[in-house]
Parts: C-alpha cells; sequence; structure tokens
C-alpha cells in the first residue's frame, strides 16, 4: 500500500506562499501572521496491511493524567497480553510532562494491538516543561514525533473495514445544538473496568 501525503489546508485555498518552510510532516509559516494560510500534509486514509485479527474490540480512553502517580500505576497494571488483539483509542490528557507522555503512550503500546491518539489540552500545556517549548505548537509537533517512532496512529486508518480517523480539535457542550439522543445505553464505569481487568 502506498501512502500519498496530500495537503489539508482547512478549507483555504491553496497558493504558493514564500513565507513558508518545510518542517517534518508540516509546511509551517515563517511569519505568525501567515499560520492562517499555511498548509498541512496529512496522509490520506490507508488500510492496515499487518492486522490479521478478525475479532476485537476498541476501547476509548481520556483523561488518564498519568502525571499522578496512582494514574500511571492503573496504566502500569492493564495486561500485557489480553488486548494485543484490541485498539485503544487514547482521546487526550495524557500527561502535561513530555516524560510521562511519552512513558504512557509505550506503556500502552506494548499492551494494545492498535494505539490511537489526538491531543487534548492538557498533553499541550508547557507550564512544567520549563523553558522545554517555544509554544504548545511545538510541543504538539514534539507528541506527534513520539507516536510515530512509537507506532502510535495519529492519522486516520481502517482496520479490518472499521475506519477510526483522530481529530484534532476540541469539543465544549455549547458546541452541540442536536437534541441528544435517548435509548442508548452507556456502560457503568465498573463494566468497563471488569472488561479491561478480565
Amino acid at each position: 500500500m502506498v501512502v500519498r501525503p496530500f495537503p489539508y489546508c482547512g478549507g483555504v485555498p491553496q497558493q504558493s506562499s514564500n513565507h513558508c518552510h518545510l518542517r517534518g510532516d508540516a509546511l509551517l509559516p515563517t511569519r505568525p501572521r501567515d499560520l492562517r494560510r499555511s498548509c498541512i500534509k496529512r496522509a490520506e486514509v490507508r488500510p492496515t496491511d499487518s492486522w490479521n485479527h478478525s475479532e476485537f474490540r476498541v476501547f476509548a480512553l481520556s483523561d488518564l493524567h498519568t502525571d499522578y502517580r496512582e494514574n500511571m500505576k492503573w496504566v502500569e497494571c492493564l495486561s500485557a497480553s489480553k488486548h494485543r488483539k484490541d485498539v485503544l483509542i487514547v482521546a487526550g490528557d495524557v500527561a502535561e510532562t513530555y516524560q510521562n507522555f511519552y512513558l504512557t503512550m509505550a506503556l500502552l503500546k506494548e499492551k494494545f494491538g492498535h494505539v490511537f491518539f489526538t491531543p487534548g489540552n492538557h498533553d499541550l500545556w508547557c507550564r512544567r516543561e520549563g523553558e522545554g517549548y517555544h509554544d504548545s505548537l511545538e510541543k504538539l509537533n514534539k507528541l506527534l514525533g513520539a507516536c510515530r517512532g512509537l507506532g502510535v496512529e495519529t492519522q486516520p486508518l481502517v482496520i479490518n473495514g472499521l475506519g477510526i480517523i483522530p481529530l484534532l480539535s476540541w469539543y465544549h457542550e455549547s458546541f452541540d445544538k442536536e437534541i441528544n439522543i435517548t435509548g442508548y445505553r452507556i456502560p457503568p464505569l465498573e463494566m468497563v473496568i471488569y472488561f479491561l481487568f478480565s
């Protein structure tokens, strides 16, 4: 399978600009005012070619906050073999420090067959990092680089016909103007923990 990057400009017309430079996978502006006109190269949705499991479960976690020792301990206690066929979506707020983020994602990647990540606001905070980052965008690039190195997915992927598309966006309940869906039962936390640990 060939992956062809294509530019994503969020609806902004694609124009050549003398104010951008290529860094990693992103075309970044050299001047802050050009940020809105910058383009980011994204990989096309691709099928996995190394997944041979016909049955797998998909788990989603968020707000791990593994800067707190008890939360890191919980991640460490997850089974190292039970979830090798399963997919985990980590939906932000893993840790505030890069060191804890990297350790957490490495542990999760050892325990699950596929791990997807999309950042939360706490992941991008720089307050505990000292002078390590100029801004949150620089930290985001480092986190995405860590994910690439660990084999954690941050791009769309189709696994046995199931498309998982990590989005780099945030949600607030005030954005939701639709009527609530009724009749859908969300399992209690105790049930989720039972399935993770049994």
